[in-house]
């Protein structure tokens, strides 16, 4: 099934990607041009122009942005889906299976790394050139813009490249996204509560009153990372409590008898090996089916010797196992293909049955 494509207007396509413009991108082209031509204090049509233009090199600057993690992402040989200018900016979403920190960083990194290189080509040109008028007002606004850009990209918290920077760093420290993922989320609400304060403490340090625009900005900056953050940070610690489970630590102890032998000599074995379940092997070594020793029990001493495994046993289906090493990216996949068809897997370590995993025991440990 072909992935759904973004809502939006498609104008392009960029190494292979769809470059998709949300409508309400043009709307804030629209209300970025009316508040740089109003910032000089008089709006006409001269200034509304200019407006327009740095509205326009603004967007431009983070398609550029989008497009640098599309070559970082191609460049590790993933294939780049859609490249989206959204209200606040953009992303660019590409093929993630197998992802690596290195290339969840790197990819992360490349966004900033090009608004810095635009910066510095503006500067440079700034400094190289003799350009003024409105020319060099929208070069000088394009180097400030992507440092801006740069910078607050950089923050160390999801949902900015920063944080996915952080988080990569974490992954290959520790060996797990997810704790990277944790750490980064954390981050991003220190980000948010940051923005906050530092919008309303420092005009108060400074003997004044916050402004209405800043603390506006401030309340929407907030808005949009403190949910991304949030919701980042409980997804990974759920699937952080779910790296924890595995097969071992399920399971119960079992010890395999052949479906020949009688009770007595199926609970002498599972005595002997301390387990509190037995599975009862078919003709070809292969499990057939299991019993609680407690279940055994219920047969009448004297009759055990006597008495064959049939009475007693529940068969299991043909491949209902799983290897003792079995985490939980096995034993999610494992629980969707077996729920309703058994109520417990045999657990093998490589070719010995060391015990049974009850599919309920691990649906809760997995909630």
């Amino acid at each position: 099934m072909e992935d759904r494509r973004t809502r939006g207007i498609l104008v392009g396509r960029v190494l292979g990607a769809q470059v998709i413009v949300q409508p309400s991108t043009l709307v804030m082209l629209a209300l970025l041009s009316f508040l740089f031509a109003s910032a000089s204090g008089a709006t006409t049509a001269r200034t509304l122009s200019i407006g327009a233009l740095l509205a326009v090199a603004l967007m431009g600057s983070v398609l550029l942005h989008e497009i640098a993690h599309a070559i970082a992402a191609r460049s590790f040989g993933r294939q780049v889906k859609e490249i989206v200018l959204t209200l606040w900016g953009g992303h660019t979403s590409f093929e993630s299976s197998e992802m690596t920190p290195t290339v969840n960083g790197v990819t992360a990194a490349a966004g900033p790394v090009m608004n810095l290189a635009i910066a510095g080509l503006a500067s440079t040109t700034m400094a190289v050139t003799d350009l003024g008028g409105v020319g060099g007002a929208v070069v000088s606004y394009v180097a400030w813009a992507n440092l801006l850009l740069a910078a607050f990209n950089l923050l160390p918290g999801i949902p900015m490249d920063g944080g996915r920077v952080l988080e990569s760093i974490v992954w290959a420290i520790t060996g797990s996204q997810h704790r990277g993922t944790v750490v980064a989320a954390w981050g991003g609400r220190v980000v948010a509560v940051g923005v906050v304060v530092y919008s309303i403490a420092s005009p108060l340090l400074r003997g004044g009153r916050p402004s209405l625009t800043s603390v506006v900005i401030a309340v929407v900056v907030f808005s949009i990372l403190w949910p991304a953050a949030s919701a980042a940070l409980a997804f990974s610690s759920t699937m952080l409590r779910r790296d924890g489970v595995n097969a071992a630590g399920l399971m119960r102890v079992a010890v395999a008898v052949p479906y020949t032998v009688s009770v007595h000599e199926a609970l002498a074995a599972a005595a002997g090996a301390g387990a509190e379940e037995v599975v009862v092997l078919g003709a070809d070594d292969a499990p057939a089916g299991r019993f609680p020793t407690d279940q055994a029990q219920a047969v009448p001493e004297q009759a055990r010797p006597t008495t064959s495994l049939q009475s007693v046993t529940t068969p299991v289906p043909r491949g209902a196992e799983i290897p003792a090493g079995a985490a939980s990216d096995v034993l999610i996949p494992a629980l969707r293909e077996w729920w309703g068809k058994t109520d417990v897997w045999v657990v093998r370590d490589r070719e010995t049955v060391v015990g049974i995993v009850r599919l309920v025991d691990v649906l809760a440990a997995l909630k």
